[in-house]
């Protein structure tokens, strides 16, 4: 019986087409579209990032205190070196009310708060600097942001991450593949979260004593593309020049969010939405690397 050429390609494939990635890639069927537009961190993956993740909420009276320190001290200084992500989360502030109707919470934000199976976030404003403790504690005060955040950028630059995204502007369909590239040995096996954020929402916030009608939220998270805690990226050890590859395709970015029965869902608009790609230790939770990219102009 003659085995047919056409069948064996397939197996050659396989066997010949894996050098140096040490995980399968995580693959959807790539959505086909006619407006696609292709994005890329390919003049910013050069150098260290800082994840700061700030715990926020609508009601909570001095969490605008904290946005601002990121706006107009943080990002000048850190540029983008640095990438801020605001978790509107918890019951105390974030719950929408019948005065703020809002929810902006979302899944993974929810579970990284909570206590035990998260990391117990339990006042507002604070933060997650790399999901490390620095000296203050894992969970840092906003006024100790200035001090940690300069601490974390001179932690080793563990893998560059190369992120890139295609987003169909009609089918809103978005693929994004992440390439990590270890430059040093590292010991612990790592996954990979990508979530993606939006900035310039407008809604209500309680500033101090005042409630703010039109006050603008940025940076805000708005959903996770492959879990609250991600999907495996290096499962063993790496060594340097290791490469690992995922690819996310075919995620259906929605046009609007829904949130509680006391509003109608919120739109979510793409040309203010980023994806946000970063790498942890699966051991301590420590964030080795991250990134970010705009979806569209």
């Amino acid at each position: 019986m003659k085995t047919s050429a056409l069948f064996l390609l397939p197996i050659l494939f396989l066997l010949f087409s894996c050098d140096k990635v040490q995980n399968p890639i995580v693959k959807r069927d790539t959505v086909s579209g006619s407006k696609f537009i292709s994005s890329n961190n390919a003049t910013r993956s050069g150098y260290k990032k800082v994840l700061l993740e700030d715990y926020t909420g609508q009601t909570c009276p001095n969490c605008p205190t904290a946005a601002k320190l990121i706006k107009t001290t943080l990002i000048p200084a850190y540029g983008d070196s640095l990438i801020a992500l605001a978790i509107h989360q918890g019951d105390t502030y974030a719950k929408p009310t019948p005065s703020f109707t809002n929810d902006f919470r979302t899944t993974a934000g929810e579970e990284w708060g909570k206590s035990g199976s998260g990391f117990g976030i339990g006042f507002w404003p604070s933060g997650l600097i790399n999901r490390k403790n620095y000296g203050t504690g894992l969970i840092v005060p906003n006024q100790s942001w200035t001090s940690v955040v300069p601490k974390a950028l001179k932690d080793p630059m563990v893998l560059k991450l190369d992120l890139s995204t295609q987003y169909d502007t009609t089918a809103r369909a978005l693929n994004v593949s992440v390439k990590g590239t270890f430059l040093m040995t590292y010991p612990n096996p790592t996954k990979i979260i990508v979530i993606f954020q939006e900035d310039g929402i407008v809604g209500k916030q309680k500033d101090g004593k005042t409630d703010v009608e039109d006050y603008e939220f940025e940076h805000m998270m708005r959903g996770d593309i492959n879990g609250t805690w991600g999907t495996d990226f290096k499962i063993s050890a790496a060594n340097p020049g290791d490469t690992v590859r995922n690819n996310f395709n075919n995620f259906a970015l929605p046009a609007s969010i829904s949130g509680t029965s006391l509003k109608a869902p919120l739109p979510l608009n793409d040309r203010k939405t980023t994806v946000i790609a970063f790498v942890y230790d699966l051991t301590d939770k420590t964030v080795l690397q991250v990134e970010k990219v705009a979806i569209r102009p």
